[in-house]
């Protein structure tokens, strides 16, 4: 599981402009109102990036509303930008979930990269404290982290297929790694495969991570 880290970090440090590496610890969220939206979770976590940076591009956008490339639903607390360069996209999704004792809510951060030959993806957690106002970073929420098997339906899968996804290492699983996606409505995360073609569509599957009340585990 260790070299899976490894590699989803490899793969965003390349990819990610430098400053977006430099996530911030803790933010405070103000707000107005009886309790924050997912557009003050937003406002917190992307003013802490300069000014330019694909953080604040968003947050300009989610402050203006939906559009064909900014999705604001602050019912069912989600937001999502997508911008496109040079006919490769860039993602930015956040949404988040009430915990079950009620003094915390998590929030999910979620950049996504496509357009060459895999796509990329970044996931990362905060914990938000009722009490105190403050989103702080933390490690996976996860029973375990999502592995290239996680993907591959071995009902159908042949041995060959399952062999090279579940030995592959270093480079060579890239291409397997996990491409997250937050969920606007329900509260699963889901993940597919990062390069769509890297095993035959039969064999593959959607992985899910399911919501337990605090944190995720793997379906």
């Amino acid at each position: 599981m260790k070299h899976i880290l490894k590699s989803l970090l490899i793969i965003a440090i390349c990819a990610m402009p430098a400053l977006a590496l430099a996530q911030p610890g803790s933010c405070n969220v103000k707000y107005s109102g009886a309790k924050p939206t997912i557009k003050d979770f937003a406002r917190a976590y992307c003013t802490q990036f300069e000014k330019g940076s694909p953080e604040r591009q968003a947050l300009a956008a989610f402050t203006k509303g939906n559009s064909k490339r900014c999705v604001v639903d602050a019912k069912n607390g989600y937001v999502k930008y997508t911008s496109i360069t040079g006919g490769e996209s860039f993602t930015l999704e956040m949404c988040y979930w009430n915990c079950d004792n009620k003094n915390e809510k998590l929030i999910g951060i979620n950049r996504v990269l496509s357009g060459s030959a895999l796509d990329e993806s970044y996931l990362e957690f905060y914990r938000y404290d009722v009490k105190n106002k403050i989103m702080t970073l933390i490690e996976e929420p996860f029973d375990r982290v999502p592995e290239p098997i996680d993907m591959i339906d071995r009902s159908r899968a042949t041995k060959k297929v399952i062999n090279d996804v579940s030995t592959a290492q270093n480079e060579d699983a890239n291409k397997y790694q996990p491409i997250f996606s937050l969920p606007r409505t329900g509260k699963n995360i889901t993940f597919r495969m990062a390069e769509p073609t890297a095993v035959p569509k039969a064999m593959q599957r959607t992985g899910t991570l399911k919501w337990n009340g605090s944190s995720f585990n793997i379906d």
